[in-house]
């Protein structure tokens, strides 16, 4: 069977090419396969909607996926979309799943609790920093796979990195050695948090992608002990961009400054009619009845003000039908507004309106992103095996081809996606 190995690399640029030439192990995938060199994301530019995309071959109206989080209005901690069942579309490995291919799926996005996959390791953590993700873990895995979350788990520091990269890379690597899955997805996300608390093209998220290539390479050197890697198809992507960051816009404080939220003695959330969720560098508007007309005119009024106000830092306000038809993204929201570069917005109902940047928070920190995916530093997709032609470059692609393409290297139908194969780097 053909055998493939999808290596997601969170916020690797077409900008990243330089840092590539050093990485022993990614570059010679880029260096005799074929390159699309900047990919068009989705919006909001977030990993686990262009995830969802990179494992539908849709656009987030119709997979599912709008955010990182679910709108919980009100909620410190949101919930995030780490389950299957969310998905409303069928995926690359159920197509793979009914030819008969094992699949290895590692931290990637929006796969927990997926019956079509054989060892799945998802991407999962407790709601606290101190808290145990055994229970939740567990209730998501794939059978036998909580040996190696016992295995492992002290390698893990609740989500945060380089810890979980290399509890994903431990686990994986012995699924490979005892099962030699037909196809690998793993997704390594260091280098999106080495971008978020230094910047974007800082010395530490250079050197987060060459531990990124170490990590990987650990991988390659067990599939040559093996005599598979010769055999495999690699892709290698990016899934959004990045942006930098000055100040952080708080606008539920001014909802609640116009009446429009009520908090209690511990700025908890007990009353609202219009909240705003961030996304990072834009954030999805919700109100409490849609069909209020009054309501309706209130809430245009007060983002019309935070356009105007420049001091704010906010770009555009966009309706529920012009997000669906232009940006393909629908979802328990009634607007976005999209920030100017140099601002992202915060959740909070109380304190200053204007915040610096909190590393505390992926969205709030010194490089974001959730912005429109025109914007700044593009993702990148490079190919190269036994099914990929050599020294194809292609100047632009999107997000939704990648599924599908994934699927002709298998040789799987995916009717359901809304993406075509790119059938330039076939052979």
């Amino acid at each position: 069977m053909t055998r493939l190995f999808i290596l997601s690399v969170d916020s690797l640029f077409f900008d990243d090419m330089d840092w590539l030439k050093e990485c022993p192990n990614l570059f010679p995938i880029l260096k005799n396969g074929s390159l699309v060199q900047q990919v068009d994301s989705v919006y909001p530019a977030m990993t686990y909607a262009a995830h969802a995309t990179m494992l539908t071959g849709c656009y987030p109206d119709v997979h599912g996926i709008y955010h990182n989080e679910k709108v919980q209005v009100g909620n410190a901690h949101p919930e995030w979309h780490w389950r299957r069942e969310e998905l409303l579309v069928p995926t690359i490995i159920d197509a793979g799943k009914k030819a008969g291919y094992r699949f290895s799926v590692v931290n990637w996005p929006v796969t927990g609790a997926d019956p079509n996959i054989d060892y799945n390791i998802p991407e999962i953590w407790s709601d606290e920093p101190g808290g145990d993700s055994r229970q939740r873990f567990v209730s998501v895995c794939a059978p036998g796979m909580e040996k190696l979350f016992d295995k492992y788990r002290h390698l893990l520091h609740w989500k945060y990195q380089p810890e979980l990269d290399e509890f994903g890379i431990r686990c994986l690597l012995e699924v490979i050695r005892e099962h030699k899955p037909e196809v690998v997805m793993l997704h390594l996300s260091y280098l999106d948090h080495a971008r978020h608390a230094n910047g974007g093209f800082s010395p530490q998220a250079k050197e987060a992608l060459l531990e990124c290539d170490r990590r990987f390479g650990l991988v390659v050197e067990l599939l040559k002990s093996q005599g598979l890697y010769d055999e495999t198809n690699f892709v290698v992507m990016g899934d959004h961009g990045h942006l930098p960051v000055q100040k952080v816009f708080y606008p539920n404080v001014v909802l609640r400054d116009k009446g429009l939220i009520t908090i209690d003695g511990n700025g908890v959330v007990k009353d609202w009619k219009m909240y705003c969720h961030s996304a990072g560098i834009s954030c999805h508007v919700v109100l409490s009845d849609p069909l209020d007309i009054g309501l309706r005119a209130q809430a245009e009024e007060a983002m019309n003000s935070f356009v105007d106000n420049r001091h704010y830092g906010c770009e555009k306000v966009f309706g529920k039908k012009e997000l669906k038809e232009i940006y393909h993204l629908e979802g328990p929201f009634d607007y976005a507004i999209e920030g100017c570069i140099g601002t992202a917005f915060g959740n909070d109902c109380s304190g200053e309106i204007i915040r610096p940047t909190d590393n505390n928070d992926y969205k709030l920190s010194v490089s974001a992103h959730g912005h429109l995916p025109s914007k700044g530093p593009q993702p990148t997709f490079f190919a190269a095996g036994p099914q990929i032609k050599n020294g194809v470059v292609i100047a632009h692609g999107t997000l939704i081809d990648e599924a599908p393409t994934y699927a002709a290297i298998l040789g799987v139908p995916m009717p359901t996606a809304q993406g075509k194969p790119i059938t330039e780097i076939l052979t």
